[in-house]
């Protein structure tokens, strides 16, 4: 084992005896859970503790950190399961290339120093050497899905943003009610937002709250507030959140 090529084939070997101890330990552990909770042996609680939450932290160090790095992409949820499921082969392979070549660099540089390092040594090293990578990857998996950006919440949602646009036409409708009573202008005047933004909680920027390109309609004096959209509003995904989108067209108003 003198080439750098035989060290990736070796990484590749390890990374595949590695993977797939893990994957036999989580199925088995999966599978024995299943038995038991069918059963009725023990307590469902107690099988997620004894049974269920090792085979969690092993499918985590199955998967690494691949579904997490694509939850930076605008991807679907479907997306990105499929994905996750067809990365993870090619993420293992690439544990056992690098760890195959760092031994190679930092154990094997020449000849005379390979027998100071026997072939089984240089093997445990590698298994290793992927293991502690496939643990970190857990790792990093397991903190984002903790994370406050990843968590899912209802802050972040098709719901969410229509009912925030909806009170800010309620509040632009009171301003306009208000702005009735204590001005009295004619039965035809236009109101302006510029009319309503003393009656109204506005922004940061002195404005009219805004989430997006939505567009409010003020109306004559006798008719209700509305916004609509003139274009397709995409919100990207964000983090665990599936993105999701408001068709042109759409109208926003309260009951």
């Amino acid at each position: 084992m003198n080439s750098r090529r035989q060290f990736v084939l070796e990484g590749l070997k390890q990374a595949g005896l590695v993977f797939g101890v893990m994957l036999g330990a989580v199925l088995l552990l999966g599978g024995i859970s299943r038995v038991l909770a069918y059963a009725g042996i023990i307590h469902y609680q107690a099988i997620f503790v004894l049974l269920g939450l090792p085979a969690l932290c092993g499918a985590s160090v199955i998967i690494g950190p691949v579904p997490t790095l694509l939850t930076f992409f605008d991807i679907s949820d479907k997306q990105l399961f499929i994905l996750s499921c067809a990365l993870i082969i090619p993420y293992w392979a690439c544990l056992g290339i690098i760890a195959g070549i760092f031994q190679h660099s930092s154990g094997n540089p020449n000849a005379e120093h390979q027998h100071s390092f026997p072939a089984k040594q240089i093997v445990k090293r590698i298994r290793w050497t992927i293991g502690i990578a496939a643990f970190v990857g857990a790792a990093f998996f397991i903190l984002a899905i903790a994370g406050s950006n990843h968590i899912s919440s209802r802050q972040y949602s098709a719901g969410a943003y229509r009912n925030a646009i909806i009170n800010t036409v309620r509040q632009l409708d009171a301003a306009k009610n208000q702005f009735i009573l204590e001005k009295n202008p004619p039965t035809n005047y236009i109101v302006t937002e510029t009319d309503l933004m003393p009656y109204i909680k506005l922004n940061s920027k002195g404005q009219i709250p805004r989430f997006g390109p939505e567009r409010y309609v003020l109306n004559p004096l006798s008719q209700p507030v509305y916004a609509m959209l003139d274009s397709d509003w995409r919100l990207p995904r964000r983090g665990w959140h599936e993105g999701f989108t408001f068709t042109n067209g759409t109208v926003f108003r309260f009951p």
